[in-house]
């Protein structure tokens, strides 16, 4: 029986390598945005492999990814240090094989976090270190100078007081305690009132 043509204007049935490029697409701009340590094609590669049910070789890769080998080599060996992705074998072949690592999201979403705290450490470190060259300035300061001086170190409290709440929610995360939501909540969305509560505190 001869197969029906599709007729003009109807549109064709997806397929699963639809379903592949659209996941591949995806991931691989979800890599290069939000996280440091995969770029682009190191996420579509890990993509790739996820939803393949067998381990795909170098060249086949490549030939799917529309990128050069040399690319997808450098891409995996990151890959493997990071542990998304295994080197295996496959019998009756000499080429090197590789397979998904499933505990992606897992790792993504603590080192994302992670990633988080270690820029919120790096921002008190330097809030506190400018702090210390304005206390240290605004001691032969007067006037019109020492006004500034007091300005600056009013902005430099305030902003910090946002970046110690977020600091210690990150420390009570990963240590396991009840994190204060709200608090997180209200340093992004509502920053004064934090700081009016923070100043209070510290009085």
């Amino acid at each position: 029986m001869p197969k029906k043509s599709i007729k003009a204007g109807c549109p064709a049935t997806a397929t699963l390598e639809d379903a592949i490029d659209v996941f591949v697409q995806g991931a691989g701009k979800i890599s290069s945005a939000l996280l440091g340590m995969v770029n682009k094609v190191g996420g579509q590669i890990y993509a790739l492999l996820f939803l393949s049910d067998e381990p795909l070789s170098l060249d086949e890769i490549s030939e799917k990814l529309a990128v050069s080998k040399s690319n997808v080599s450098i891409n995996i060996r990151l890959l493997e240090e990071y542990g998304l992705v295994r080197k295996v074998w496959v019998k009756g072949s000499r080429k090197d094989y590789y397979d998904a690592e499933r505990v992606y999201p897992r790792k993504v979403l603590r080192d994302f976090l992670e990633g988080i705290q270690a820029t919120m450490t790096d921002a008190i470190t330097t809030i506190e270190r400018t702090k210390a060259k304005v206390a240290e300035a605004r001691v032969s300061l007067q006037g019109q100078k020492r006004e500034k001086a007091e300005f600056m170190m009013n902005q430099l409290f305030q902003i910090g007081l946002f970046y110690y709440a977020a600091n210690d929610f990150f420390d009570d995360f990963f240590a396991g305690k009840c994190v204060d939501v709200e608090l997180i909540r209200k340093a992004i969305l509502n920053p004064e009132e934090v700081t009016r509560k923070r100043g209070r505190d510290l009085l």
